[in-house]
């Protein structure tokens, strides 16, 4: 059975998908989003990884929409 997460979390722009399908910090989760669609998304487990930005900018935030 899956379980809800209590905390929130953050979407953030990856680097290089490829380096987070090899890493063991890294899994793939359904997410159901807010409007009902279900989606494939990582999860990473790793606070200090090089591979992402979470830093948030009015350009960043384009480029997430654009890449979504």
């Amino acid at each position: 059975m899956a379980s809800q997460s209590k905390n929130p979390l953050k979407v953030i722009k990856i680097l290089d998908p490829l380096l987070c399908v090899r890493c063991d910090h890294a899994y793939i989760a359904d997410v159901l989003l807010a409007d009902g669609v279900r989606k494939k998304m990582f999860y990473c487990s790793r606070r200090d990884c090089d591979n992402w930005v979470s830093e948030s900018s009015n350009r960043d935030k384009e480029d997430l929409d654009a890449a979504a």
